[in-house]
């Protein structure tokens, strides 16, 4: 190992140098600092948020439908009679014509989600929020149905939609507080309780003092429902806003109020007056039906860009992303994409370096070690130098340091043997410390990556251990497909081997001659205990060495066979060819096995994918139906069991099928 240490000195391969870059470049990619997104696009995507002592609520393209000669454009704004109003469509400046919701007459649904944990009652806001919203809801006039969910120990729905809007506020006065806060649960419940009707405006005002402590369903559960009912969610938090609540109101394009005790009725009133109206910008289009052309709407001083797709009526806002930022989620630096696809190219470059200099050092059919026992085996290679032997050993200093840091972790952790022996099974011509290292950069990357692509750290430590996961599985494969290569071939081995010792050859010369007859992974193996054997070891226990390294019972069984004779003696050759015919013939076996139990195997896979893939395709049709069995405890406990069943049915079938030959 000292050739090792000696190339800290010398400049590094050029493989080891790409590498090195490659790695750069792609945690450059990895770290690279947000920045902010063009006007349109943050128009279109940006968060509607309030602080306590200035609101400014951003306006959202919330519903456009393009059905007939007119686009009718809904937005979510605090100004629903603007000054000034300018259309332009594929470039082209539009005459246009605006009014409201509630001028037009159209019903509208508010359902109020009230947080009732304790808390929030012990610090005299419950009091507020109910007495804001009764004040609210008996200012609003027209076709308007209010209804209310408390938000628990589990969510409750207190009134369902109706037009007597005091009925809501007496019921929530009679609630009495618990502990725990269910608030995306009954965002869930409230989603579901609006109407089935059309050309309706839907809000969900969610006022709450503290933080989510009981739901069961997901924020992701949340926002499906409420796009599909095409509505809005407005929260008014007393403190700071949940990261669950703020995410859902800037997807379904409503807005996150905050305010302190003091301000809790204006911050109801203002939620109020954005859930009851909406601005409707109408105008001509002669996009053809199919297409999707980009609109940059002014209103005001703002500037919204989107794109819907013509003859559609969308009222789901992440279908109206305007197409430069269709790729753009929260904005930063990928909210160009022109950044975006530097950003892909710079990584593949990088991680198509960093894979050709792990080519370049250790690719090449052989590797190090045997090239330096190979002058003991009289091969080609027999005549390298000393400094080629070094060459090929050195890396830089850098990776040096980090794969023996590597090495000595798991050599503590007590698992650097077992990752020495799966390589050697797979023949992967590299230390179990190299190895080790470079599957942590893999792994370090997929975490980065899935971190900045979707900000969610358990999607990002999901990625990780898939990358575990697969370089393992990957180690897996790749030994188990070398042993049934081996085993494929022992049979044949064992016969030549029986017939070089016919011809007069002692067991080493006829085990010499099979190593350079026989393909690998055999040739391989039994070339490394002639030279094992060369280098002083007993042919016996290097032969065994082999069963042992590639786990293979047929190979131990054949060198057992071959010590029983060398130990009471007989004719070595018949032993040899009645093991490979014993083999052949099991072999045959197992195939006729495997025969009869293929209609039963294929019967096991279809009736495993069965369940999963009716429940997507339930999912993609239908998810408010599906996705109540996520959001109650009965649903939960229902899948629980259907998945041991399942498990357990599998297990019955495979113990049914499997036939030890």
């Amino acid at each position: 190992m000292g050739s090792r240490s000696s190339g800290a000195d010398r400049s590094a391969p050029l493989p080891a140098r790409v590498l090195l870059v490659g790695l750069v470049l792609a945690a450059l990619v990895a770290v690279a600092p947000g920045m902010p997104a063009g006007a349109d696009s943050t128009a279109a995507g940006a968060d509607s948020t309030a602080d306590a002592d200035a609101v400014a609520v951003a306006s959202r393209v919330v519903a456009v439908d393009a059905v007939g000669d007119e686009v009718e454009t809904l937005l979510f704004t605090a100004d629903t009679a603007p000054d000034e109003v300018a259309v332009v469509e594929n470039g082209e400046e539009l005459l246009s014509s605006t009014s409201s919701t509630r001028a037009e007459g159209r019903r509208t649904e508010i359902v109020y989600v009230v947080d009732i944990d304790s808390r929030t009652v012990s610090s005299g806001v419950l009091s507020e929020l109910v007495g804001a919203i009764d004040a609210e809801v008996a200012s609003l006039d027209g076709d308007v149905r209010v209804g209310a969910v408390s938000a628990g120990a589990e969510a409750s729905l207190v009134t369902r939609l109706t037009t007597e809007v005091d009925k809501p506020v007496d019921e929530l006065r009679a609630l009495a507080a618990e502990q725990g806060s269910a608030l995306i649960d009954a965002v869930i419940l409230a989603g579901a309780s609006f109407s089935d009707r059309t050309d309706v405006v839907r809000t969900v005002v969610v006022l709450t003092a503290g933080v989510d402590t009981a739901s069961v369903g997901t924020v992701a559960q949340a926002e499906t429902v409420l796009l599909q009912q095409g509505a809005q969610l407005v929260s008014v938090t007393v403190g700071t806003t949940p990261d669950g609540l703020a995410r859902l109101a800037q997807r379904t394009g409503g807005a996150s109020l905050t305010a302190d005790v003091e301000a809790v009725a204006a911050r109801v009133g203002l939620a109020t007056e954005l859930a009851a109206d909406r601005l409707v910008v109408t105008y001509p289009s002669t996009i053809e039906t199919g297409e999707r052309p980009d609109v940059v709407l002014t209103v005001g001083d703002e500037t919204l860009a989107y794109s819907y797709p013509a003859g559609v009526d969308t009222s789901n806002v992440l279908q109206l992303v305007a197409n430069e930022a269709a790729l753009a989620d929260d904005g930063g630096l990928f909210g160009h994409s022109i950044v975006l696809y530097l950003s892909i190219a710079l990584a593949f470059v990088a991680i198509s370096g960093a894979l050709w200099a792990l080519a370049s050092m250790y690719a090449g059919g052989e590797s190090s070690l045997d090239k330096v026992l190979a002058r003991y085996a009289d091969q080609d290679t027999a005549d390298l130098d000393d400094a080629e032997v070094q060459e090929m050993l050195v890396q830089t200093a850098l990776i040096q340091r980090a794969v023996a840091m590597t090495e000595s972790f798991a050599e503590r952790r007590g698992f650097l043997t077992r990752v020495e022996e799966m390589l050697e099974r797979a023949n992967v011509p590299i230390r179990a410390g190299e190895a080790m290292f470079f599957l942590s950069i893999g792994v370090v990357a997929a975490t980065a990556g899935g971190l900045v692509a979707t900000g969610s750290l358990f999607v990002a430590v999901l990625l990780g251990l898939v990358a575990v996961g697969i370089g393992y599985s990957a180690l897996q494969l790749a030994a188990r497909r070398r042993l049934k290569a081996f085993e494929a071939q022992l049979p044949d081995t064992l016969q030549l081997l029986a017939g070089t010792l016919r011809a007069g050859y002692s067991l080493p010369q006829g085990v010499d001659a099979v190593s350079h007859e026989i393909d690998d992974p055999m040739g391989h193996e039994l070339r490394r205990a002639m030279t094992e054997a060369q280098l002083g070891r007993e042919l016996d226990e290097a032969l065994a060495n082999i069963a042992e390294r590639l786990d293979s019972g047929d190979f131990a069984w054949a060198v057992m066979a071959i010590g029983i004779q060398r130990e009471v003696g007989g004719n070595l050759a018949e032993v040899l060819l009645t093991v490979a015919d014993t083999m052949i013939q099991r072999e045959r076996l197992k195939r006729e096995v495997n025969a009869l139990t293929a209609e039963g195997r294929v019967s096991a896979a279809i009736l495993a994918m069965l369940p999963p893939g009716l429940g997507v395709v339930m999912w993609v049709m239908n998810p408010s139906y599906v996705g109540v069995l996520f959001s109650r405890t009965i649903g939960l406990v229902l899948i629980g069991l259907a998945v041991v069943s399942g498990l357990i049915g599998l297990a019955w079938m495979k113990k049914v099928i499997t036939i030890d030959a």
